[in-house]
């Protein structure tokens, strides 16, 4: 073949390549417009339907995940749009529509559990969750997942590979809370990554400065943790942890639902974000 024919045949690999991609976009945002459309003709069950299969396809899309839960939650599938939300939270940590979400379901939530412990007819209308329209930047995940456990890789299911990751991370969190509360502070601030990203207004120097200072003043501090749930993105390198958190020292004590964002960095699992969500 001389140079002139495979430079041809090359251009035309090449388009035939970008058009597929252009179709394959096409296709997305097609399967997106008609979830969309589902929706907001409240065929919520079509809806659900549709997104989990989307879903399935593109495992870290958050768009696909935050509409599921719009459809969930229409029909008052609380807990399952609650899971949807938390995983396109790991997703994408800082998109605040899904925040938002997320916000309005645990105040649903609240708002149904005191209508119960007054033994009152509960009231609260189901919020209407807000749906994303546009596509966020997503691969198509493998169906297993490579992983070294010594000089031999092995391929392992993904049920495995979150059973496994489940138990590490929960000793991590027991250790974080054994440093917490013997006020071991190299070994607490270990267990952040540099990273972190304080709530409020605080720089990560003046979080640090606090969390050193709250460490070595508090006494007889004890923190346990119940109602664990872990949740982990497809490519099994970020987690959330979520859990009901007893706070209590000396002279204060107090019960909140805390979240624990965790990123692996360099082969070691650190806390890239901490949020209480909710105050029991």
């Amino acid at each position: 073949m001389n140079v002139s024919k495979w430079f041809l045949l090359s251009l035309m690999l090449l388009t035939v390549n970008v058009q597929s991609e252009i179709l394959s976009t096409d296709s997305q945002d097609a399967q997106l417009k008609l979830g969309l459309e589902l929706i907001q003709q409240k065929n919520y069950q079509q809806a659900e339907d549709h997104f989990q299969k989307l879903k399935l396809q593109y495992p870290s899309q958050v768009t696909y995940l935050n509409n599921l839960a719009v459809a969930q939650m229409a029909q008052g599938k609380t807990e399952q749009a609650l899971e949807s939300l938390k995983a396109a939270m790991i997703s994408d940590k800082q998109f605040s529509v899904t925040q938002k979400n997320i916000s309005q379901i645990y105040a649903y939530m609240a708002a149904q559990a005191y209508a119960k412990a007054l033994d009152k007819k509960v009231t609260a209308q189901l919020p209407g969750l807000d749906s994303i329209v546009e596509l966020k930047a997503a691969q198509q995940e493998p169906q297993t997942i490579v992983v070294s456990t010594d000089k031999n890789q092995q391929k392992k299911s993904d049920a495995e590979i979150t059973s496994q990751l489940t138990v590490v991370l929960s000793a991590k969190v027991e250790s974080w809370a054994k440093a917490w509360m013997k006020g071991d502070v190299k070994s607490y601030l270990a267990t952040y990554s540099e990273k972190f990203q304080p709530g409020g207004n605080l720089s990560y120097q003046d979080w640090l400065a606090q969390r050193r200072y709250r460490l070595r003043n508090s006494k007889q501090v004890v923190v346990s943790y119940t109602e664990v749930d872990v949740y982990f993105n497809a490519e099994k390198d970020s987690a959330l942890i979520e859990f009901t958190q007893k706070y209590q020292t000396d002279t204060y004590q107090d019960q909140v639902r805390k979240q624990l964002y965790w990123s692996l960095e360099n082969q070691t699992w650190l806390i890239t974000r901490e949020q209480v969500t909710e105050k029991l």
